[in-house]
């Protein structure tokens, strides 16, 4: 089965606009040593202040051992640290450490960033159809995709790892 011109277009433009976040990710990897999805999981305990790990994990709607691997992986970086509750000693709470405080404040960083230059600079009607297809994305189900098979295209990148920043930037249709 080919892709469409429609579904070509759709999934390059996404691969090169992954890759532009590329620099980004590398950047609040080596300040903080944290992925998007950390600094994500970091800024929700943020909000949340000392939890429960298992409170704290349904509201990342995680199951319980991937919650304890996030706070394995955010402990052995030095954002959080485990307490035991001091009412309940079965409890485990999960809390910011003040290097995870500091890693809070990479919201600096990610909004200096070229894609949040280029994301801030869409009409706001733009950045509303933008965030609203992207919620839709993040929201499917990955279990029962619409289509199943997504057949290799010689047009997009066999492996979406292989679209590298430099490429993506000079990609045709990315403006710089």
């Amino acid at each position: 089965m080919n892709l469409s011109p429609t579904q070509r277009r759709t999934l390059g433009a996404f691969l090169r606009v992954v890759a532009l976040a590329e620099p980004l990710q590398g950047q609040l990897a080596a300040e903080y040593g944290i992925s998007f999805g950390d600094l994500h999981a970091v800024r929700v305990l943020s909000r949340l202040g000392e939890v429960p790990v298992s409170h704290y994990g349904a509201e990342l709607g995680l199951a319980r051992s991937t919650i304890t691997n996030l706070v394995d992986r955010l402990e052995r970086a030095g954002l959080v640290a485990r307490v035991a509750s001091p009412t309940d000693r079965r409890v485990t709470l999960v809390r910011l450490t003040a290097t995870g405080l500091r890693a809070v404040d990479a919201v600096a960083t990610v909004a200096d960033s070229d894609v949040a230059s280029r994301v801030l600079a869409l009409a706001e009607s733009d950045q509303t159809a933008l965030a609203e297809l992207l919620e839709r994305l993040l929201a499917a189900d990955p279990e029962s995709p619409a289509d199943p098979e997504l057949p290799a295209d010689p047009e997009l990148p066999a492996d979406p790892e292989a679209v590298t920043a430099p490429e993506a930037a000079t990609a045709p249709g990315v403006a710089r």
